[in-house]
């Protein structure tokens, strides 16, 4: 599988010749999403949509369809019953890490297969930690040890959701965090800890700039760290927040005896969760000149500049996942070694 798609991204980076064997043209191309409507991977679809409509061959009709039944697995599942043996790439998967992380987990209802997709299209995303001002906390670092004294309160959708992130980070910075499961989303979350039920959260970057920034400025919330953002292939400062450290930074300046398999499963789970989250996929039954048009169009998406404007509005200014970084990044983001699957197992059993 790597191999073709190797030789597919060798074939757009020296020719687009093939792309053209195929034509789209009166043709409609679906985004098939596993969320309802209104949320931020159905906005992110609906946002490449037309830059893949204007780039695509034959510049078909691309619409979204929003695939509720059975919920987001239930969802994912259908789609790659239906058209696991599509060669055409008609009707495209659009994939974001609430479908990655249960993947991951081997949660015993997942019914697809990441080795069974062809990445044609990413991006990423980030998140911020921040904690009520009146804990006396101003820089995680300075003043870590006072934080780790502290008795904090953090409100989550559940343990294997994309909350596993922060949650497992708590831990690996043995923070004494009372995790309440049942929020209904980040902005229940928010909700929580604006009432001083909870009294550390995070929300991702464009929430947080849009919801929790303006707080910040008021005095009442202090920003702790971010996610981080993988550039050259190493996690970094967020370059959205340049002035916060990123949790890997935090780990490595404030813990002595670091755990390796600890830190491996929580960078897959990031990777998952938010620096390489939405993607783009064709089955693997896909022709060669059906992903390699795919390809090709996707990284004309970068020079679209309004469709870039929505994206930087729904997840922040991070760069896209395109051409020879794709079938690396997805398989970061789809991909648990034994031992740290083993760690995440253990840890998520103490979680229960």
């Amino acid at each position: 599988m790597i191999n073709r798609i190797l030789t597919i991204l060798l074939l757009v980076f020296t020719t687009i010749t093939s792309a053209y064997a195929i034509d789209y043209s009166g043709k409609t191309v679906t985004i098939w999403i596993p969320f309802k409507a209104g949320g931020g991977t159905d906005a992110w679809a609906r946002a490449i949509g037309p830059a893949f409509s204007k780039n695509l061959p034959g510049n078909p009709k691309v619409i979204v369809q929003n695939v509720t039944e059975g919920g987001i697995l239930g969802a994912s599942n259908k789609y790659f019953s239906q058209h696991s043996n599509d060669k055409d790439g008609l009707v495209v998967f659009g994939t974001s890490g609430s479908v990655q992380l249960p993947y991951l987990f081997r949660d015993e209802r997942v019914r697809y297969d990441y080795k069974n997709m062809i990445p044609v299209f990413g991006s990423g995303t980030g998140g911020v930690v921040y904690i009520r001002k009146d804990m006396g906390i101003n820089n995680i670092i300075k003043d870590f040890k006072k934080l780790k004294s502290t008795s904090l309160v953090f409100g989550s959708q559940g343990v294997n959701s994309l909350d596993a992130v922060p949650v497992l980070a708590f831990d690996m910075l043995g923070l004494d965090v009372n995790v309440v499961y049942g929020m209904k989303g980040r902005k229940v979350g928010r909700a929580a800890i604006l009432r001083g039920e909870t009294t550390i959260d995070y929300q991702t970057t464009a929430s947080y700039l849009k919801h929790v920034k303006p707080l910040v400025d008021n005095g009442e919330m202090v920003p702790l760290m971010t996610w981080g953002s993988v550039i050259n292939g190493q996690i970094k400062r967020d370059p959205n927040f340049p002035d916060l450290p990123s949790f890997s930074e935090v780990y490595d300046k404030v813990i002595k005896n670091k755990n390796k398999e600890a830190f491996d499963a929580w960078q897959v789970l990031f990777n998952a969760g938010f620096a390489t989250q939405k993607f783009i996929v064709l089955p693997k039954s896909a022709s060669d000149n059906v992903v390699t048009a795919w390809i090709n169009a996707s990284g004309q998406i970068v020079n679209d500049l309004d469709t870039m404007k929505i994206i930087n509005k729904k997840l922040g200014k991070y760069d896209q996942i395109i051409g020879e970084n794709l079938i690396f990044a997805l398989r970061k983001a789809s991909t648990l070694d034994e031992p740290a699957y083993i760690y995440l197992s253990s840890w998520m059993d103490t979680k229960q």
